[in-house]
């Protein structure tokens, strides 16, 4: 009788303790789960798309935009002032005439760095991808998960092409010739002919 008790009071414990290891494992596996959960949320909200949005304007200008012109708004990381600004996203607007044009731009919070500086910045090229317009000063932005920026006003302005500027300075220096040959007209003969006596 006694040897039947103790075997019974053996089971009795080895399933007790059979049921502990299943609780341990049970609790492990859950803990486990949960971390695994938490990273997976953690790198969810890293990699959400964020937006930002706002207008484009362009400077009053007789220079109309060029046909199939191509207008892009980026978000560049200009962090490093001795080194080109790292494109994060781009997105391409459509445009026509020189009326302002809404934008929003999409970009992955997980690409850019929060203690980094970033701006917005715009520009409209042609057919032949010759830069025509562009946003000359710095517009910054705030970024990432946290961020809480408004909507932001790109001013675009014409950006001056190598041929343009020289028809500019040939036009100028016409200017200064036919200026300096009404001077030489407009002296009366006696000035003329002193002026040209040693």
């Amino acid at each position: 009788m006694k040897r039947h008790l103790f075997i019974a009071a053996a089971l009795t414990a080895g399933l007790a303790l059979a049921g502990c290891d299943n609780a341990e494992d049970s609790e492990s596996a859950a803990q486990a789960e949960a971390g695994t959960q938490a990273e997976t949320a953690i790198d969810a909200e890293q990699s959400i798309s964020r937006s930002l949005e706002g207008v484009l304007a362009f400077a009053a200008t007789d220079t109309p935009l060029p046909e199939d012109a191509e207008v892009t708004v980026s978000l560049r990381d200009v962090a490093l002032a001795d080194a080109p600004a790292t494109v994060i996203s781009v997105s391409r607007v459509d445009a026509t005439g020189n009326e302002p044009v809404e934008f929003v731009l999409e970009y992955p919070a997980d690409k850019v760095t929060a203690h980094h500086a970033h701006d917005l910045h715009a520009e409209i090229r042609d057919a032949e991808g010759n830069l025509r317009w562009t946003t000359p000063d710095r517009h910054p932005v705030e970024v990432g998960p946290e961020a809480e920026q408004g909507p932001v006003t790109l001013t675009l302005q014409p950006v001056a092409t190598a041929a343009a500027i020289q028809e500019d300075l040939e036009e100028a220096d016409q200017e200064v010739i036919e200026a300096g040959e009404e001077a030489v007209e407009d002296e009366p003969d006696g000035e003329a002919q002193a002026s040209t006596t040693p």
